[in-house]
């Protein structure tokens, strides 16, 4: 069987709070072959964005608290390394991040330019006139329109939509062969929409490059992924491919997810369920989604494993029958 090249088994984080120590990620394992594209969805507060940043070993710790767990790139455990190793070693060079916001990301008193260049410099120790050559590249790689002008212009003089492909240059501008897309597309209209998920495919398809998708829009991961996980709560409820996922769901949540995208424009939308309800009266140890789940029963009351319902496809639900997750 072929080693996945990012491969995340039982990973549990911790946040510190005034309150207690709360569990914001518990995840069984996910297993992303290399030159495919993996989605998470999953709506605010589920834990995607944690998730990602504990692969680049971004958490702030504290409040953090990486309690067991690994995370092997190709391989090679990301929790065993130290800041410093990660920063020569992996961010940049093997693993890139897009974060949701690109104005958030871009220093806003230096041109395109000087960030692209000052990034290609510090990984690659090349000079100025190579480092400029292959920043040019890069955004004519991403489909920059008029690449050297842009080059001198400032982050606010750009689209959104032409601020989030400089970001995806950066990202990819020192050879990452894994990118964690953590919602690129959030604030952007849908036609800009369509364009950053068009060029991601086809970085993923003509650069090979190993993506991790963040959304809570199903419609996105249907786009650009071949295979998906389901996240509530901290917990993958529900994992697949793509197609098993999202035509087949088993999960309640995953059917909630679904039914809000609205499907006709003259149709109502019950969202009663996608309200997250009053969590202080929750059964200690019982499944994620029982406080907001209808069709719980008794065995609701304790909290469930993975199980393979066929082929890649995976679920953890008391209502749902089968074995325990298998190789």
């Amino acid at each position: 069987m072929e080693r996945p090249y990012l491969h995340i088994k039982d990973l549990k984080i911790n946040f510190h709070t005034f309150e207690g120590v709360k569990t914001v990620l518990n995840v069984d394992e996910i297993k992303i072959k290399k030159g495919e594209a993996f989605g998470i969805i999953g709506e605010s507060g589920t834990g995607k964005t944690v998730l990602a940043l504990s692969i680049m070993k971004l958490l702030e710790m504290p409040p953090g608290e990486i309690e067991s767990g690994e995370i092997l790139l190709d391989g090679d455990d990301l929790l065993k390394k130290s800041i410093k190793e990660m920063e020569r070693e992996i961010r940049g060079k093997k693993v890139s991040m897009i974060f949701q916001d690109p104005m958030s990301t871009l220093n806003p008193v230096y041109t395109i330019g000087q960030q692209l260049i000052n990034v290609i410099r510090e990984s690659k120790k090349c000079d100025k006139n190579t480092a400029y050559t292959e920043a040019v590249d890069m955004l004519n790689t991403v489909k920059l329109p008029d690449a050297e002008r842009a080059m001198d212009k400032y982050p606010h003089e750009l689209s959104g939509g032409q601020r989030q492909r400089v970001i995806i240059a950066l990202a990819l501008s020192c050879g990452a062969e894994f990118l964690i897309a953590d919602e690129p597309t959030r604030n952007l209209d849908v036609t800009i929409q369509a364009g950053i998920l068009k060029l991601i495919k086809e970085l993923q398809t003509n650069l090979k490059v190993t993506v991790l998708f963040i959304a809570n829009n199903p419609g996105l991961i249907s786009a650009t992924c071949n295979d998906a996980a389901v996240l509530y709560k901290g917990e993958i409820v529900e994992m697949g491919t793509t197609k098993e996922v999202l035509r087949n769901p088993q999960h309640p949540y995953t059917f909630t997810l679904l039914n809000a995208v609205p499907k006709d424009k003259d149709t109502r939308i019950d969202l009663s369920q996608v309200i997250p309800p009053d969590d202080t009266n929750i059964i200690r140890g019982s499944c994620v989604y029982y406080n907001r789940c209808t069709n719980k029963i008794a065995k609701c009351e304790k909290n469930q494993k993975l199980i393979r319902l066929e082929g890649t496809h995976y679920v953890k639900c008391g209502i749902c029958n089968g074995g325990g997750m298998n190789e």
